[in-house]
């Protein structure tokens, strides 16, 4: 097991992020929804086949009080889901509690069915472990197809104790060892890396997976978990303490063969509309394509000022940037009409407020949004930041397109 121990502080600071999110609701900056791409789509079918929707949720890290309304909406949202083809299966880690559930209608009520009590000393984010919560759930369910949700703290691409020092305010002068690059979920002091989360998952093929986490719509992270899903429904800037609209969108993943996936980022747009929010859905078939793309782009990439780049964080050394912009900013002729190209087949739907709400950096900020792609990236800041340019080396995106 490749976990990392996180500081007591770090597990402090995200409690802090989490209440201060939820406390920004009341601001209220317009909202710029991008457009479809424009491409024509199938049309899609009533969804007939048997669908299983997983939703794990880890919450013994300051989210616990946010988890417990979303598992609420939840099991308001069940009473329209058809029972006929669909089944809700329900993994929470509260920090008190450990449990697999599964939704049921009892004479009318919507309630939960016990499958498993875990001990509270089980680290949730071990690799193992969270491979085996997956297989019980197809085993208590199985389906033609199967959704996944997850709901925790993400950093993306972002090791997490190389995280850990920026929010400590260090910058990149990291004095220990930089872990494997990228990570998702915690579990009290610990965390997954993205890599380790690909292990767990990789024995299911899952039709969509929705990330209720931030930072997790960065393309190291995307290119990483391609093989996992057909599309993923992510933000790349933190996602409010609230979380997604569970109520407004839950019965639509049951209703449609293409689950209504754009229906859902519009229903979490709308969701956040009056404070802060950016969405995306990916087509993970077409990450490969962006990647050959993006090789071209450094193979010609001449050098960029990052702080004409649009940034996704409020850190004094950003850790991400819109890929789009970045792009734009550093190719030219076909290199980048190629990109562009490649960029809109991967981000079928993306729609984003006008400022996005961070508390990352020494002062919590709205940023403006002046360029939206759908997708954050790391630029290399080698001088600034070499602890960091080392590990973003270490990503198999960027051993892909920058070697």
């Amino acid at each position: 097991m490749n976990m990392v121990k996180k500081s007591t502080l770090f597990t402090l600071l995200f409690v802090a992020l989490s209440f201060a999110i939820v406390a920004c609701e009341n601001e209220k900056p317009h909202e710029t929804p991008n457009p479809d791409n424009g491409k024509e789509q199938p049309v899609p079918g009533p969804l007939t086949e048997s669908h299983t929707l997983m939703i794990i949720m880890q919450g013994n890290n300051g989210l616990a009080e946010f988890l417990d309304s979303n598992l609420q909406r939840i099991i308001t949202a069940y009473y329209d889901v058809p029972t006929d083809i669909g089944r809700i299966l329900l993994f929470y880690d509260r920090g008190n509690y450990t449990r697999l559930t599964e939704l049921y209608l009892d004479d009318g009520m919507a309630k939960q069915r016990l499958i498993e009590e875990y001990p509270t000393s089980t680290s949730t984010v071990d690799k193992d472990f969270l491979r085996g919560v997956v297989e019980r759930m197809k085993e208590e369910a199985p389906a033609d197809s199967y959704g996944l949700i997850m709901s925790s703290h993400g950093g993306g691409w972002v090791p997490a104790d190389l995280y850990d020092v920026y929010l400590l305010g260090e910058g990149s002068r990291a004095s220990e060892p930089v872990a494997e690059p990228l990570f998702y979920g915690q579990d009290d002091a610990d965390c997954m890396e993205i890599p380790e989360l690909v292990e767990a998952l990789g024995s299911t093929r899952f039709r969509y997976i929705i990330f209720d986490a931030c930072m997790m719509a960065n393309i190291e992270c995307l290119y990483d978990i391609r093989n996992l899903a057909d599309y993923v429904v992510a933000s790349p800037t933190e996602i409010l303490g609230a979380g997604f609209p569970y109520e407004d969108f839950l019965p639509m993943l049951f209703e449609r063969t293409d689950h209504k996936l754009k229906e859902v980022c519009e229903a979490y747009m709308e969701y956040y509309r009056d404070s802060s929010g950016t969405i995306a859905l990916i087509d993970c078939s077409k990450i490969d394509a962006l990647a050959d793309a993006m090789k071209a782009v450094y193979n010609e990439a001449k050098a960029v000022d990052v702080g004409m780049i649009q940034p996704y964080d409020n850190f004094t050394y950003h850790l991400y940037f819109d890929l789009g912009d970045y792009v734009e900013s550093v190719a030219s002729g076909a290199t980048l009409e190629n990109f562009n190209k490649a960029l809109s087949d991967v981000v079928v739907y993306s729609g984003n407020t006008d400022t996005f709400f961070t508390v990352t950096g020494t002062d919590d900020a709205y940023i403006p949004i002046e360029h939206y792609s759908g997708l954050s990236c790391y630029i290399l800041q080698e001088t600034d930041c070499p602890e960091t340019a080392k590990a973003w080396r270490a990503t198999a995106w960027a051993q892909r397109v920058a070697q």
